[in-house]
């Protein structure tokens, strides 16, 4: 019925995501002190603006030609190759620090992914609320 609508299904698996996110989150934040603790996060691709930088790389064909046919040329020998021909990948936020018990969450930083979850599933949610709020008016009954 209403999970039919492709915008309301988008929201709805957009809410589950950042539900399963917040729960790999919250994970982080209470491991903050177990050893050798390695945090944790999930991504989902084509959405979250972060990961736009690195999809383009992971899309670069050889040669350093991107989906868009831009082609990177190397005007020094020192230059590194785009799209793997050095087999150089970079990798963005995956740099943390690791304190001697071998526990690497940084508290500030997932605390930052928490407050930025939180907006995003508030946003969807508010999406999906006035949704439904304009089915209603459309359909006659009180909003």
């Amino acid at each position: 019925m209403i999970h039919d609508l492709p915008t309301f299904a988008a929201l709805r698996d957009r809410m589950k995501f950042l539900q399963a996110r917040q729960r790999v989150l919250a994970q982080n934040v209470a491991n903050a002190d177990t050893p050798r603790y390695r945090p944790q996060d999930i991504r989902q691709l084509g959405i979250d603006p972060a990961s736009r930088g690195a999809d383009q790389t992971r899309r670069a064909g050889p040669g350093g030609v991107s989906a868009a046919g831009i082609t990177l040329a190397a005007t020094d020998p020192a230059h590194l190759r785009a799209g793997g021909a050095s087999g150089v990948e970079t990798e963005r936020g995956a740099s943390y620090e690791t304190r001697p018990s071998g526990n690497a969450v940084d508290l500030e930083n997932e605390m930052l992914k928490v407050s930025q979850n939180q907006i995003d599933f508030q946003t969807a949610a508010n999406i999906y609320q006035r949704g439904l709020a304009t089915l209603k008016m459309a359909l006659g009954r009180r909003a």
